[in-house]
């Protein structure tokens, strides 16, 4: 398995982040039938990856965590590639619809509204006086599967106001890093099960009394500060929405 292996090399930028994805691909495309098998040692895998092996670490239990590899004294790192395709795994944080994709989906993605609101959202705190709002419709052969608002606070959008164009074909996570020098770390979601209000039902063409999934996301960075507040409406029965249980 270890000479089939093809590896890109990283850059120095976000080294923990980009090292965890670079082995994400790896162990999706290192196993025809989705078995499980053993990752390279770490020097191997630090050496081909051109990183230290600290930062290997760091995305290794970044993963452990995710319950893509195991790690067990005297049989080394093993990988499952079935746990390594995230696509809607509600306890990972990929991006809505670069997950569709992912999925093996074609999403057709609708901007409606791009730009800068001058008002309070309360996720961001007493201080916050502006967010960067943007809201899309996610399209699924004909049929809208999510509707998405999304709101960067103001004082990290700000410094970004001439690349916001951007957000109308790039997630908001990419966008944090690329233009508001910030990361998302991690995300807190409240997950419920609702009948939504009108305009939701219009823009998504429901029935009347027709419930969908509703994920409010608050977006934290490393600082744990909330720079990002994301309202996620899926419709029933339409993407197999998933997450993992582990024992702790």
């Amino acid at each position: 398995m270890d000479d089939q292996l093809h590896i890109l090399r990283v850059d120095n930028k976000q080294l923990s982040y980009k090292t965890k994805r670079a082995l994400l691909d790896l162990i999706r495309t290192s196993s025809q039938d989705n078995a499980p098998f053993k990752l390279p040692n770490e020097d191997e895998l630090s050496r081909r990856l051109g990183i230290s092996r600290n930062v290997l670490r760091d995305a290794l239990a970044s993963l452990e965590e995710m319950g893509v590899v195991t790690r067990r004294r005297g049989k080394g790192t093993i990988a499952n590639p079935q746990l390594a395709d995230n696509a809607f795994r509600l306890d990972t944080a990929p991006e809505l619809f670069r997950s569709m994709e992912e999925a093996g989906y074609h999403p057709r993605i609708e901007s409606l509204n791009l730009g800068f609101v001058f008002q309070n959202d309360p996720a961001f705190g007493p201080e916050s006086t502006s967010y960067l709002n943007t809201e899309k419709l996610g399209w699924i052969d004909g049929v809208v599967a999510a509707y998405c608002t999304d709101h960067i606070d103001g004082r990290f959008a700000e410094p970004a106001r001439d690349s916001i164009f951007k957000l109308q074909n790039m997630g908001h996570y990419q966008f944090l890093e690329q233009y508001c020098h910030t990361t998302m770390a991690y995300t807190l979601s409240h997950i419920d099960a609702v009948i939504p209000p009108p305009a939701v039902i219009e823009l998504m063409h429901l029935g009347e009394h027709e419930p969908v999934l509703l994920m409010d996301d608050y977006v934290y960075n490393y600082d744990h500060e909330i720079v990002a507040h994301s309202t996620i409406y899926f419709r029933s029965g339409f993407l197999d929405l998933k997450f993992l249980r582990k024992n702790w």
